[in-house]
């Protein structure tokens, strides 16, 4: 695309993303649309010829538009917040034109080092020990499913990373630990690194939705006597159901005492 056509482009696109904004408030939060119905005024083979931007912001309005759920309504209260805002949108356009891949520093020096002082700062407002850092990940169940399998990788003793898990007689089996109400990424976090189901135990809950540290406790030592390897504890802090947060002081106290994750 040449640069004057962007630029048109562009001013046509932030004009309809702005009308989307100052008008959002009139909108219902829900789609007034049926299973299937989107799907049936888009073309069912792949077009071999590009359609101009026109056409593809009238798609907007005619087919996108009436079956979009409004997270950034101001009525939108389900599931959780979203970080969707003004600057954000800018900040999208600026990213999507730099298209980098931050794998190493070398790959683009710009992006690797902003992550690391912007999780700086992420690190001073939470209060966390200055010896703390991190990175970005897409989404919090692949950021949880990482930190069990760091958790399982901190059994050196083990050695997990250089023989796997399967046909090994000498390795106990593992487990995990989440509440009732934890995301169900956890469960599949235990799928996918090879605990399986089995391997995950739901800790019950009190009455305002949290896990119950003295529960937590009692399985761990249920589990230790049965033949379990306890090594990870999930406390989740807002869950996506009740927003509820487990007590996670006492549950790190119980996770120091028993050496856990």
């Amino acid at each position: 695309m040449h640069a004057d056509a962007f630029r048109e482009a562009a001013d046509a696109f932030v004009k309809w993303v702005t009308a989307y904004f100052a008008g959002i408030d009139e909108r219902a939060v829900l789609p007034a649309v049926r299973p299937g119905e989107i799907r049936r005024m888009l073309p069912e083979r792949p077009p071999e010829t590009g359609e101009g931007m026109d056409a593809i912001l009238a798609d907007l309005d005619r087919v996108i538009l009436p079956g979009m759920t409004h997270w950034n309504h101001p009525r939108f209260f389900a599931y959780f917040g979203i970080t969707g805002s003004g600057p954000g949108v800018l900040a999208d356009l600026v990213s999507s034109a730099f298209n980098i891949n931050g794998m190493l520093w070398k790959t683009c020096p710009a992006a690797t080092e902003l992550e690391q002082v912007t999780l700086g700062w992420l690190r001073q407002m939470l209060g966390l020990p200055d010896e703390f850092w991190g990175i970005v990940y897409d989404t919090a169940s692949v950021s949880s499913m990482h930190a069990i399998a760091a958790a399982r990788e901190e059994m050196q003793k083990q050695r997990i990373g250089e023989e796997g898990m399967a046909g090994r007689s000498a390795l106990p089996r593992l487990r995990l630990y989440a509440s009732e109400h934890a995301h169900s990424s956890i469960d599949k976090a235990a799928i996918t690194l090879g605990l399986g189901l089995a391997g995950l135990r739901k800790i019950p809950v009190d009455e305002r939705f949290r896990m119950r540290p003295e529960a937590l406790q009692q399985a761990i030592a249920e589990d230790r006597k049965a033949g379990w390897r306890p090594f990870c504890v999930v406390a989740t802090v807002g869950t996506t159901s009740t927003t509820s947060v487990d007590p996670v002081d006492e549950i790190a106290e119980i996770c120091t005492r028993e050496s856990l994750w």
